[in-house]
């Protein structure tokens, strides 16, 4: 299981590769479509500084759903959500999104730091992530998702 100081190493890590990201490409690096979905460079920072705002409330749902029930079945269109989240950050530089990364992630933190041991090994559902500890499930899920999405930035444009 993901223990309390993995996931918190993880996130300051998002947290410092977004910063990197941030200040390493240019206006034209920005604007080209990185993402499968269609998003810009821009748009996946928006999209992980969107994330990062609603982990705690996201986690607890999971946590507090009775066993087997998929957390995310009352979320919605997953797509409209996402939509939402980058949509609310548009014409924010890569700068001003990295910065919201880390306030977000940085809440996050203090989140995990503040939730007992054992909550980190209650069992949840979410999507494709079925009966899996918690700890684990926020590995996958925000701190392996959004680091993902930043290397989609880094590998569109370096490897290109």
């Amino acid at each position: 299981m993901a223990t309390k100081d993995e996931l918190i190493h993880g996130l300051e890590f998002l947290i410092q590769e977004s910063r990197r990201i941030a200040a390493s490409l240019n206006n034209e690096d920005w604007a080209k479509v990185v993402d499968p979905d269609g998003w810009t460079g821009t748009q996946v920072l928006a999209h992980v500084a969107g994330v990062g705002t609603i982990i705690p409330p996201f986690v607890n749902a999971i946590a507090n759903a009775p066993a087997g029930t998929d957390a995310m079945g009352g979320t919605g269109n997953i797509d409209a959500m996402n939509a939402g989240l980058v949509g609310a950050r548009a014409g924010k530089t890569p700068q001003e999104l990295a910065e919201e990364i880390a306030t977000a992630y940085n809440s996050v933190i203090e989140f995990v730091r503040g939730v007992p041991d054992d909550f980190l090994e209650k069992r949840g559902t979410a999507g494709g992530h079925k009966d899996v500890r918690l700890g684990d499930l926020m590995m996958r899920m925000v701190v392996l998702h959004g680091l993902a999405h930043v290397y989609s930035v880094y590998s569109s444009v370096f490897f290109a």
